[in-house]
């Protein structure tokens, strides 16, 4: 189980990271990050009465829809991909390899590391494409989903493959595979693709 008091960046940093908001922000905070060809990402998200959509699913039997927990693993997994790719660049850039999570912290919270990850989100357009999950337990108001993705491939034409997998302390909720694509701004029009920002 990952360390829920720790976090990637702080929360002002972290609104610029994603381009969600409320009420479809479906992560509240990045507890691990691994860079690098076996990277992962850690996020949590925590599961309260305030949800808009709880009231009504289900009125007397209130849980979490299932197309939420794949709108995390969607949201987390393009996360993961940021950081790589700011990573990558950060390294092309300065000659400095990023290994650990305090390592990546410190570089995107630097103003440099700032302005280059804020600089990448907003060159990346994409989609959640499709997803082939299975839900094992319920998620309940009060409790707090720890998910997991990593990268499995990514292909030529832009779609990258992810494993899953969502927990509620050790009970496993949902697992499986998601897809994203994800595409470079300034050729996402020529290729006919007019996509919102991730």
């Amino acid at each position: 189980m990952a360390n829920y008091t720790r976090s990637l960046v702080p929360p002002t940093l972290f609104l610029k990271l994603g381009s969600w908001r409320p009420p479809i922000a479906m992560v509240d905070r990045i507890v691990d990050f691994m860079p690098g060809e076996k990277g992962y990402v850690t996020t949590i998200k925590h599961v309260t009465f305030n949800e808009p959509y709880i009231p009504g699913h289900y009125p007397d039997n209130p849980l979490m829809p299932g197309v939420m927990i794949a709108e995390i693993f969607g949201q987390s997994s393009e996360y993961l991909s940021l950081l790589q790719d700011f990573c990558r660049e950060w390294e092309a850039k300065t000659g400095n390899a990023l290994k650990k999570f305090d390592d990546v912290s410190k570089a995107l919270m630097s103003d440099e590391g700032t302005e280059l990850v804020i600089k990448i989100r907003h060159s990346i357009v994409g989609v959640l494409a499709s997803q082939d999950v299975k839900f094992k337990h319920m998620a309940l108001p009060g409790d707090t989903i720890e998910a997991t993705c990593r990268l499995a491939f990514a292909d030529v034409n832009g779609f990258h493959h992810y494993e899953v997998e969502a927990r509620v302390g050790r009970n496993i909720v949902s697992q499986g595979r998601i897809v994203n694509f994800r595409m470079n701004r300034q050729i996402a029009p020529s290729k006919g693709m007019f996509l919102s920002e991730k």
